[in-house]
């Protein structure tokens, strides 16, 4: 779970887990230099084996990530990415995934519900995805999948550090990367969207700029390096390199 001054949802955040039926989990909350005291409620909530982890120097979400793995108790089979502002829809999330993931799956993509404050329509994404070609265009969201600890820590699979776009570059390692993978076509997961001071609402500042760029150079980087090992995965990256290529000539993006 990465974290940075959202201190107003992270106790709703973590009671959501906490409260689950299905119990065998850990919780590897890093928090990338907040200013509040998101910290403070952080550990008044998290006692053994869960861990709070506060990073010294500033990552950003995809830092965090990568950060968390370096945690992960030896006996960790998969990892699943919850953001401090979001929750899980009800108490036994954890127990419906736990089931899915008999067969072991690489991969366990999961449906999720926006929600947008009281009264408000919610929106809704189930995933229901042929072969990872689906999956590859599939939402990006880090919350969207969970994943077998042995491909999330590969090199080849590690989150993009330094820009607020890594869930998109980090889905198409995934998906590119996995051997096989199973869907959960129902909303468990809960994304908050009423949240202001979400990244996904800075698109005007310095750092979202950058990283638009950033990602754009990082999608360039992941389209060369897997050119030629598989033409419809070839397809998918190059059309994305041209997208972000307009829409920086646009002077914005979409891709939210």
């Amino acid at each position: 779970m990465p974290n940075c001054n959202y201190a107003e949802w992270i106790q709703k955040c973590l009671i959501s887990i906490l409260n689950q039926t299905y119990k065998n989990f850990e919780i590897v909350f890093v928090d990338d230099v907040s200013t509040d005291n998101s910290v403070q409620i952080a550990k008044s909530l998290l006692k053994k084996p869960h861990k709070v982890i506060e990073l010294k120097q500033k990552r950003l979400n995809g830092g965090a990530r990568n950060e968390a793995y370096l945690h992960l108790s030896d006996d960790v089979d998969y990892v699943w990415y919850v953001d401090s502002d979001d929750w899980l829809k009800n108490n036994n999330v954890l127990e419906i995934i736990n089931t899915k993931l008999y067969n072991q799956p690489d991969v366990l993509f999961v449906g999720y519900e926006t929600y947008h404050g009281k009264d408000k329509d919610i929106g809704v994404d189930l995933p229901n995805y042929r072969d990872r070609y689906d999956a590859l265009m599939g939402w990006s969201g880090s919350c969207g999948k969970v994943i077998k600890k042995e491909l999330a820590i590969k090199q080849e699979c590690l989150y993009n550090e330094g820009t607020l776009k890594e869930d998109k570059n980090h889905h198409c390692k995934i998906c590119i990367n996995m051997n096989s993978f199973d869907c959960l076509p129902s909303a468990v997961y809960v994304w908050n969207r009423t949240n202001k001071k979400s990244v996904t609402t800075k698109r005007d500042s310095i750092i979202w700029q950058t990283s638009t760029i950033r990602h754009y150079a990082d999608t360039k980087e992941l389209y060369l390096t897997y050119l030629g090992k598989d033409p419809r995965i070839d397809k998918i990256l190059k059309n994305r390199v041209l997208t972000m290529e307009q829409e920086i000539k646009n002077g914005g993006d979409s891709q939210w």
